[in-house]
């Protein structure tokens, strides 16, 4: 049976087992599963950057583009709570001057970061069209997220945990032997000398797309949540 324990867990090596395995003879499966959604809002970061010798010149402009930037966002609706526009970055910029052969100072760099969290997609494009028309310069991140991630997550861990036992039973009747007692269980890869062995066959499960998504919003598309299980079990 130990042979059949070590064909089972995927054609193992002679090599000896990690502390994870059991001595007894049994299997080593893996389950996964996919929730896929629709985006429900964006999560846009952009930023404004200016370079002056005067320090007090370029924080002014960065203060007054992020000022207008914010008047913008709230004019579409977004929340107080949903806007960040806190950080700021100020540093000397230098420039190496080839015929010199040093470093010459070209200004006072001043950053500003503005984070908004969007939840009319559909106003996706028309508030990107206006940040930038209106001096932002600096597109960081679009993030086209799903606010129910973590419950998807979850469905997606259990969808994962019932494909292992699913896969366990399918690999324990296919060599003839009966599936005793789990060992070990987890949603991580175990430390094992072997690859798991998984059917397939993965399972995908659309979740319904919230009622205020627009198709046509830059193509955010669908987002795939993913999630695994690993399970060790005795055989005899």
């Amino acid at each position: 049976m130990k042979t059949l324990s070590i064909l089972i867990a995927a054609l193992l090596s002679t090599s000896a087992y990690a502390s994870n395995a059991p001595e007894e003879p049994h299997i080593y499966v893996k389950g996964e599963a996919s929730v896929t959604t629709m985006p429900d809002h964006v999560l846009l970061t952009v930023g404004i950057t200016e370079i002056d010798k005067d320090l007090i010149a370029a924080k002014k402009q960065t203060d007054t583009t992020m000022a207008s930037a914010i008047s913008l966002v709230k004019k579409l609706g977004v929340d107080d709570a949903d806007i960040n526009a806190g950080q700021i970055s100020i540093y000397r910029d230098n420039q190496y001057n080839r015929e010199t052969g040093k470093q010459e100072f070209t200004g006072f760099k001043v950053s500003r970061t503005l984070t908004i969290k969007l939840s009319a997609i559909n106003k996706y494009p028309e508030l990107l069209q206006s940040l930038v028309n209106n001096g932002i310069n600096e597109i960081r991140q679009t993030q086209f997220l799903a606010s129910n991630y973590d419950e998807l997550h979850k469905k997606a861990q259990k969808m994962a945990i019932k494909q292992a036992k699913v896969a366990a039973k399918e690999l324990s009747d296919d060599f003839d032997v009966e599936l005793k007692s789990l060992y070990s269980a987890s949603l991580t890869p175990l430390d094992m000398p072997s690859t798991p062995y998984m059917r397939s066959e993965k399972v995908m499960m659309a979740d319904s797309a919230p009622g205020n998504y627009v198709p046509d919003a830059y193509h955010a598309g669908e987002i795939t949540i993913s999630a695994s299980s690993y399970a060790i079990y005795y055989i005899d």
